[in-house]
């Protein structure tokens, strides 16, 4: 039999002990010890001896503990659903503003294409309203020396025949004889003069307006070319890359940014090039912090190229063809440009650059790759391999990308989208899950590419963050030595990414 202080610390220890008493509404009298298993409810003991005597029951600070452990549990697993459905929610707002912001993306290019129309066509009145100017001016200037022939002819007529006239009237037989000669000489030139009027007379010329296409073809050109809105479903896919930073570069809406080059130095940051209208190569540059301050506007102007070692550790970066900067504790980096010249084959021009106090630098080798006008190039590791997006020409509207080696020159692959319309307009060799690849951004269908290179063949293998709200339009991509990606989209928007899982 236990003791009264055994009974008493038990009760101590129990958990019921140390909660609030709670009276039967039955027995008032009469506390709430038990817990009904059957009837899930707390009882009194009087309840357990009468209507629930048949009935299992147990302790109730017992139960009320085993509650609280899956009251607990349960919590947490609340908290977890708040949390997905909390980021869920942001997602989806964050998509609902990308949807606004494509749809704005889409309303200007629209727009755009319809100001190129006006403008297209302007200019084509403009010619056909010159040419008409011309062609009818030569036709005015032929008829007006016609005309001013007859009217001396018809002067000369008229002048004979008053002499004529006066003759026959006076009967002067010299003055006969005279105006009989002269009437010989005037019939012979008007038989020669009849010709050319003959001539004249049966030809005629007026300015006609000529095309080659009815109404309906043009109507649908110009309907193919402002093109047609379709509903796109993409599917999301688990993000390889995350975004670190993000930030605006220049002042206008319209910002077009074509180029970037990360640089390496105390502090880091990263070049851009930049221009409010079309691709031109006197485009502003300017150097931004990582963070987005601004810090130098350069005085030189055009895109901005890079090339990293397979090494990981360099980086050289160039704003025109005689201006290269570096770090100078950086060993021996190269850079690549690629110039169009007037046969229209472009040169690969390589400079090495000596780490040395001043900086110097020394031009290595050229050769030639049949490249034609280009917007972006990018080297792989080897530097055997050359990436370059070629710009269109007419008939063709969209861009291609090519892959081309060091040896031959001329392309070895060209790389076929999955999608029928297709704009890029960067591309950037990166190690990508342990893979070698390229990535080729996609301003038509604001997506990047993941592009296998193996074997020299360019293979699409998927899309790098598809579905991300952030994506919009991209124009450029650099990797800096950190292997992170710096993106840059329509508006001037700077995003920085790297790898999940890299921290």
């Amino acid at each position: 039999m236990a003791s009264a202080n055994s009974i008493g610390l038990a009760a101590h220890n129990s958990p019921r002990a140390c909660a609030k008493k709670v009276f039967c509404k039955t027995h008032t009298h009469k506390e709430l010890e038990f817990y009904c298993v059957r009837c899930d409810e707390a009882v009194c003991f009087e309840c357990r001896l009468e209507a629930h005597k048949k009935h299992r029951t147990d302790d109730l600070g017992i139960a009320v503990s085993r509650e609280m452990k899956r009251l607990t549990r349960e919590q947490i697993n609340l908290q977890d659903a708040v949390d997905d459905l909390a980021k869920a929610v942001e997602a989806m707002k964050a998509e609902k503003q990308a949807v606004l912001d494509k749809k704005a993306t889409v309303e200007k290019n629209i727009r755009d294409r319809h100001a190129v129309m006006v403008a297209a066509a302007d200019k084509f009145r403009e010619e056909a309203l010159d040419s008409l100017r011309s062609v009818s001016t030569d036709i005015e200037s032929s008829i007006a020396e016609a005309l001013q022939r007859r009217e001396d002819n018809l002067k000369d007529m008229l002048r004979v025949q008053q002499q004529l006239e006066e003759t026959i009237s006076n009967e002067a037989g010299s003055d006969i004889i005279t105006i009989a000669k002269e009437m010989r000489k005037w019939g012979a030139s008007r038989q020669s003069g009849d010709k050319v009027t003959s001539q004249g007379t049966n030809t005629v010329c007026r300015p006609v307006l000529h095309f080659k296409a009815t109404g309906d073809v043009i109507l649908q050109n110009a309907r193919d070319f402002l093109g047609s809105v379709s509903k796109t479903e993409i599917e999301a896919a688990a993000p390889e890359v995350r975004v670190v930073t993000q930030f605006q570069c220049g002042q206008e809406a319209d910002v077009e940014v074509f180029s970037l080059c990360h640089d390496d130095g105390k502090p880091p940051g990263v070049w851009v090039s930049y221009e409010r209208f079309d691709l031109k190569e006197d485009a502003a540059m300017a150097l931004y912090s990582e963070d987005g301050y601004r810090q130098l506007t350069s005085l030189c102007t055009g895109k901005v190229s890079n090339k990293r070692y397979a090494e990981g550790k360099i980086m050289s970066q160039s704003v025109s063809p005689d201006c290269v900067f570096t770090n100078a504790k950086l060993h021996s980096p190269r850079h690549y440009r690629l110039d169009n010249d007037l046969a229209g084959k472009a040169l690969v021009i390589s400079q090495q650059v000596a780490c040395t106090e001043p900086l110097q630098t020394q031009h290595v080798r050229e050769f030639t790759l049949k490249v034609g006008a280009h917007r972006a190039f990018d080297v792989d590791d080897t530097e055997q391999f050359f990436a370059v997006v070629e710009e269109p020409q007419l008939p063709d509207v969209w861009r291609k990308v090519k892959l081309y080696q060091r040896q031959g020159g001329n392309p070895v692959s060209e790389y076929s989208p999955p999608t029928t319309s297709f704009q890029p307009s960067d591309v950037c060799f990166y190690r990508l899950g342990g893979q070698h690849v390229l990535l080729v951004t996609d301003e038509e269908n604001d997506a990047i590419h993941v592009v296998d290179v193996s074997g020299g063949c360019l293979r699409f293998v998927r899309y790098l963050a598809p579905g991300c709200p952030w994506l919009i339009q991209p124009t450029a991509i650099t990797v800096d030595v950190s292997a992170r990606l710096w993106l840059a989209c329509r508006g001037g928007t700077i995003i920085c990414m790297e790898p999940v899982g890299s921290c």
